[in-house]
């Protein structure tokens, strides 16, 4: 890794960020807006069920940090294929895992601060736990953060593999995964068959642990465990796969073809 070359992609990534109007918008607005949303629903429901609505916005924290912790590092990507500068970055000498790893860093860097920004929002709503809880927090962001990373890396490689057509893979795939992770449900609510699914997704112990520290303050060490396991899991599956596809692609010429 030639970190010089890392942190100039990193500073493109970045500038590219503060001068795109549309990206802007998607890393401070819709956060804001989900956090609003539901942060006003735990409002309505504190006559009703205190705990329901104060979980359903904590799990939606994490839902989204998980979102563009993915997104973000596919979108600078298919930014590259649909601008035509994919083939002059790696034309100046990246290798293909020096280019995939600053986009997770830029990536990694400007989604941890909007966590940041999003819990301190949340806490106007009163979801103060995970400043009360530091250590728990950021076990379960680091552990959301790898399941992420594992995906977009997945992402990319089918994009290569299948070709630009498929560039809707970097918003769409992450939903499903999200959907059989169970995020405001237990994974008993599935039938048997999904149930097995279910739990070797990468944010079912994510989710369920949050669920835990809002309902008893406390975090089962085992969620932690489980769900580190099964996030290194989904990364080591990745790596090779993104290499094989970014070689594939290279020799049968569509990564000629992703500009």
């Amino acid at each position: 890794m030639r970190w010089y070359k890392i942190k100039a992609l990193m500073f493109r990534d970045f500038k590219i960020i503060t001068r795109c109007k549309f990206r802007l918008v998607e890393l401070f607005y819709f956060p804001l807006t989900t956090i609003l949303i539901w942060g006003l629903f735990s409002i309505f429901t504190r006559n009703i069920s205190v705990e329901t609505g104060i979980m359903v916005l904590a799990v939606n924290i994490f839902w989204s940090f998980a979102h563009l912790s993915q997104f973000t590092t596919n979108i600078q990507i298919n930014q590259d294929f649909w601008s035509g500068s994919f083939r002059q970055v790696m034309a100046s000498g990246f290798t293909r895992f020096e280019y995939m790893f600053a986009r997770i860093v830029s990536s990694t860097v400007s989604s941890a601060a909007i966590m940041v920004y999003m819990l301190l929002i949340a806490s106007i709503f009163g979801l103060t736990i995970f400043f009360e809880q530091p250590g728990m927090t950021l076990a379960l962001s680091g552990i959301t953060l790898i399941g992420s990373m594992a995906l977009a890396i997945t992402v990319t490689a089918l994009i290569l593999f299948l070709g630009r057509e498929y560039a809707f893979l970097a918003w769409t795939l992450l939903e499903g995964f999200i959907l059989l992770s169970a995020p405001v449900y237990p994974v008993d609510v599935f039938p048997e068959a999904l149930q097995h699914l279910a739990q070797v997704m990468p944010f079912t112990n994510i989710f369920a642990g949050v669920r835990e520290m809002i309902s008893f303050g406390t975090l089962n060490p085992a969620f932690l465990v489980n769900g580190l396991v099964i996030a290194i899991a989904y990364l080591i599956i990745s790596i090779p796969l993104y290499h094989f596809s970014f070689k594939r692609a290279k020799g049968n010429g569509t990564l000629s073809r992703m500009d």
